[in-house]
């Protein structure tokens, strides 16, 4: 006959009750340790969560609820205890949840290159996944200030890679150059007239970008680390399409 150890404290024994009982098909078996586990649950989603929104209000204590359900089906009494594999649950899931929602962003927002670039799903760790998330809630801070939205930097965003290494380049020229980057912070809007006399290109590709040579404008000034670790890895990656003397 197998020994099962549940090494639960007090009231081990009954939750491990409840989860059989649970994984048997019991509806009011799963309700109840569900209902005695919220504070459990909350606690576990607050410390795997950033930000100060109420937690019941998070997307991520309803990926937490049903990360718990689950691992009410996938429990197997051992020398491990429930409570134990299913904070182990609710913190994966939780970082899936952050990484479908960082690499989302970053295929639109950062629009890696995918010639040079891998999946970003594989190339950011799960503590970079929560870090990206702060930074995108700054970044679009900072685009609304210049009256840009994020459907806005998507539209106007370049599909093509020589176009994006443009539009980084003349990012650098206009936060470099004081006179330039002055002017772009007093009056939020891009000097063309003396980024014209800095690179040789037609007016119309900077109009048509405008929006998004902006936002690298924003990434290049500011502390968005991650961001500006892409766009700068990106403008290495081109500077000798650059000097090949191309113009547009």
């Amino acid at each position: 006959m197998a020994v099962i150890f549940f090494i639960l404290g007090e009231g081990g024994k009954e939750t491990g009750r409840l989860v059989l009982e649970a994984q048997s098909g019991d509806t009011a078996a799963r309700e109840k340790i569900i209902s005695e586990n919220l504070v459990f649950i909350k606690k576990i989603v607050s410390k795997n969560s950033t930000g100060y929104e109420d937690i019941d209000s998070r997307d991520e204590y309803s990926v937490g609820l049903m990360a718990f359900n689950e691992a009410i089906d996938g429990y197997k009494p051992g020398l491990r205890s429930f409570q134990s594999f299913a904070a182990d649950v609710i913190r994966k899931r939780i970082i899936d949840h952050h990484r479908s929602r960082s690499s989302y962003l970053a295929r639109n927002l950062y629009v890696l290159d995918t010639e040079t670039f891998s999946d970003p799903r594989a190339t950011f760790s799960p503590t970079d996944q929560v870090h990206i998330r702060m930074e995108m809630e700054l970044f679009v801070k900072k685009l609304s200030l210049y009256n840009i939205g994020l459907k806005d930097l998507l539209d106007e965003t370049p599909r093509h890679a020589d176009s994006r290494l443009l539009c980084v380049r003349m990012a650098k020229i206009i936060t470099a150059e004081p006179e330039l980057r002055h002017h772009f912070i007093k009056y939020r809007t891009i000097p063309l007239k003396m980024l014209l006399q800095k690179i040789t290109i037609n007016r119309k590709t900077v109009e048509r970008h405008r929006r998004y040579i902006i936002a690298i404008c924003l990434v290049l000034m500011s502390e968005l680390d991650t961001m500006k670790e892409y766009v700068e890895s990106l403008y290495k990656g081109g500077e000798d399409h650059g000097r090949q003397g191309n113009s547009y």
